[in-house]
């Protein structure tokens, strides 16, 4: 049961970070793309980056300076820095929903365990008593050990809705950051 507390407090914690930090409009806010594609295609690399900088928080802004800092006219040196900013970037976002779903996958599994071992200790205890209390005694065991079972699925659900419901936030930020990627690459590499 401590565990499975323990997983629950993670789980709220990681549910209320999620919330706050995955926003389309935050990680890949369109205003900033727009604004930094107007100073690239005006060859303002300058002004990009300062813009970058002030906005260092979105992904769109690291993609940008990963570029403008490797930019080569001669190699793919850009490129690659801001594919490989992107990735990173992404992945991160990716890695820590995938704790909401690593929670979904050990709390159910934690409470049977607490069940089994609840009903082991159950079994073991009814054989010294006369047959009168017998059946008081397993009903009762019984009856404990389903409460870890039931506290494994308590914390499970909620998270499996999290996780659904951030998935979808990140595969649109996702989406969004490889749509705005291609034109951010093309505007550098512009020769």
């Amino acid at each position: 049961m401590v565990v499975i507390g323990f997983l629950s407090v993670i789980g709220v914690a990681i549910i209320i970070y999620d919330f706050m930090m995955l926003n389309v409009n935050k990680l890949a806010p369109r205003r900033l793309f727009d604004e930094v594609m107007g100073k690239l295609e005006s060859r303002d690399f300058g002004a990009a980056q300062t813009i970058c900088r002030k906005e260092s928080n979105t992904i769109i802004s690291k993609i940008v300076l990963s570029g403008l800092e490797r930019r080569n006219p001669l190699d793919n040196a850009a490129r690659e820095a801001m594919e490989n900013t992107a990735r990173a970037e992404l992945t991160n976002l990716w890695q820590n929903i995938n704790y909401l779903s690593d929670i979904v996958a050990v709390a159910p599994l934690l409470g049977l365990l607490g069940t089994v071992l609840g009903m082991i200790q159950a079994f073991h205890a009814v054989p010294l008593q006369s047959a009168s209390v017998k059946t008081t005694l397993l009903a009762a065991g019984i009856s404990k050990a389903m409460v870890t079972t039931a506290s494994g699925l308590i914390v499970a659900i909620p998270a499996l809705i999290a996780y659904s419901f951030f998935r979808g936030q990140v595969q649109q930020i996702t989406n969004m950051i490889e749509i705005y990627s291609t034109d951010i690459i093309k505007a550098i590499q512009n020769r």
